[in-house]
């Protein structure tokens, strides 16, 4: 009996708590208006409805990155993107690649259907916060950094 008190009571002290409400899935124009608003300059490279892409540039010691930004078609991810140019990889530069995901993850690395090679991370569009932002931005341009010398052509 003793138990089902306590249950009980836990249950009405949960009934009275106060509910957060998750703030709604960021827009295109949301993402855009936050990234703006934590300094960087976005530039637009595709208006297409339902294709709606920005751009930013990321300084780091050794690139200037720049980085595109756009809504899942779902709306469930906000893509944070790198284009690394046409791939160039071998057989022991795409391992090594492979290789060096476990040390930058959740960055992924992966060829379009033209071979052009990007890196990127999907971030979950709930709640997302400038905080949230900047660290993806900075830990991707710094990703791109870090495994330049397996993806960059062989000079």
């Amino acid at each position: 009996m003793k138990v089902t008190g306590r249950i009980a009571l836990v249950a009405a002290a949960m009934a009275f708590a106060p509910m957060t409400a998750a703030a709604d899935p960021l827009t295109y124009a949301g993402v855009k208006t936050m990234i703006e608003g934590m300094g960087h300059t976005a530039t637009e490279i595709s208006t297409k409805p339902g294709e709606e892409k920005f751009e930013i540039v990321v300084v780091t010691e050794g690139f200037n990155v720049p980085l595109g930004f756009e809504v899942s078609k779902s709306g469930r991810y906000i893509w944070c993107t790198a284009f690394l140019g046409k791939s160039t990889l071998d057989g022991d530069r795409a391992i090594a690649l492979l290789k060096r995901i476990g040390a930058v993850q959740p960055t992924s690395f992966w060829l379009t259907d033209k071979d052009e090679l990007k890196m990127g991370i999907a971030i979950d569009n709930r709640d997302v916060t400038p905080a949230h932002l900047k660290f993806v931005t900075e830990k991707l341009a710094n990703d791109v950094s870090k495994t330049a010398d397996i993806w960059q052509a062989p000079q």
